[in-house]
């Protein structure tokens, strides 16, 4: 669809241009910036579409069930969400990673979230526990419809999605799980994030300490295991929000990723604004140290979702330049760290990559 928006485009500029005298240099421009783009990313024309719904904790949640073009996938990728009100597609800003996906033979399912696009409910109302128990739902749903065949069915998910995917692993059989940005504790991943929104404001590291220090304490008063739970004292935040921060506030996966089933791939970027990656690649070596199947890697020079660092690294996508958004756009699946699309999927497909290059140095 965006690409023939832009041949459309370039088509209709086409004679104005010759009219004004203005072209041959601007339509070779037009020409050379679309013909190296990689605008086909964001459609899915070689791609069969198949709308499925499943029910969970009432709500009838509705996606898409994204198949390569010859209809017969080698695996399928149950996509589970980072934070916030997202589509399918997230607004389109999957679209270069399912086509990556698709390309590699690699089917991909993700659903409205519930309450957003066709899907019931409200995803401000749900513990992570919630949201587990619907990512069950859909991987029995994709299950059943590839029984009795070959095809590796298991999830891939972004950022929150590491409190999500390691419950529903331990919960179901899935082939694998691809955990991409995730944080084993939420404390500790919302320290993190504002002490970096500090230091980006130019505040020294003895007042960002401070800060944190009065910030956990007022948030543990009010969201913690005896907390208030009076969202009179946080009217900075929506009730819907002050709701989904005390049902997740006290969220840890170490239970849970200790538990998980099938083949475990745990991915940090190292420029990572939103998570410690480090520390969280070195929690979960030590947590997985006794897993064969389970890989923990962190590539350079690449963020939160992996995108290149810092072309792409930004907190939240409302950070983004509108130039930086164009460049995206223009630049698709080239946006993301060099190579690591790749090892992701030929691990899904079991092909045993290379990624000894990119194991985190932990300390024993």
């Amino acid at each position: 669809m965006i690409a023939r928006y832009f041949r459309r485009t370039l088509a209709g500029l086409a004679l104005p241009l010759l009219i004004a005298g203005l072209a041959l240099p601007l339509l070779i421009a037009g020409l050379v910036l679309f013909f190296t783009s990689h605008l086909d990313d964001f459609d899915f024309d070689n791609a069969v579409a198949k709308e499925l719904t499943f029910t969970s904790q009432g709500n009838r949640l509705s996606g898409t069930l994204l198949l390569p073009g010859n209809g017969h996938p080698a695996a399928v990728a149950v996509i589970i969400h980072g934070d916030g009100p997202q589509d399918r597609y997230s607004d389109n800003g999957y679209s270069p990673l399912f086509n990556t996906l698709l390309d590699a033979g690699i089917a991909v399912f993700s659903w409205d979230k519930a309450g957003i696009g066709n899907s019931q409910g409200n995803w401000l109302h749900q513990s992570m526990d919630d949201r587990a128990e619907e990512t069950v739902a859909a991987l029995t749903l994709l299950q059943s419809l590839y029984q009795n065949t070959p095809v590796q069915i298991g999830f891939l998910g972004f950022s929150q999605a590491g409190w999500v995917i390691p419950t529903a692993a331990a919960q179901s059989q899935p082939d694998f799980s691809v955990i991409i940005g995730g944080a084993v504790n939420w404390r500790d991943q919302g320290q993190f994030y504002q002490g970096l929104r500090y230091a980006q404001q130019g505040k020294s590291p003895e007042d960002i300490k401070q800060l944190l220090a009065a910030e956990q304490a007022e948030n543990d008063r009010i969201f913690g295991r005896n907390g208030s739970k009076d969202p009179a004292q946080r009217s900075d935040m929506t009730p819907d929000r002050f709701e989904f921060v005390v049902k997740n506030y006290l969220s840890d996966a170490t239970p849970a990723i200790l538990q998980m089933n099938g083949r475990v791939l745990a991915v940090w970027g190292e420029e990572d604004l939103n998570v410690d990656a480090r520390q969280n690649a070195c929690r979960y070596q030590s947590l997985l140290k006794d897993n064969p199947k389970a890989k923990v890697i962190v590539f350079p020079q690449a963020g939160h979702g992996l995108l290149q660092a810092p072309a792409y690294n930004y907190q939240l996508s409302s950070d983004w330049p509108v130039l930086r958004q164009w460049q995206f756009l223009y630049a698709g699946r080239e946006a993301y760290h060099p190579g690591a699309l790749s090892l992701i999927t030929d691990w899904i497909k079991n092909k045993t990559p290379d990624l000894t290059a990119y194991y985190p140095a932990c300390q024993s």
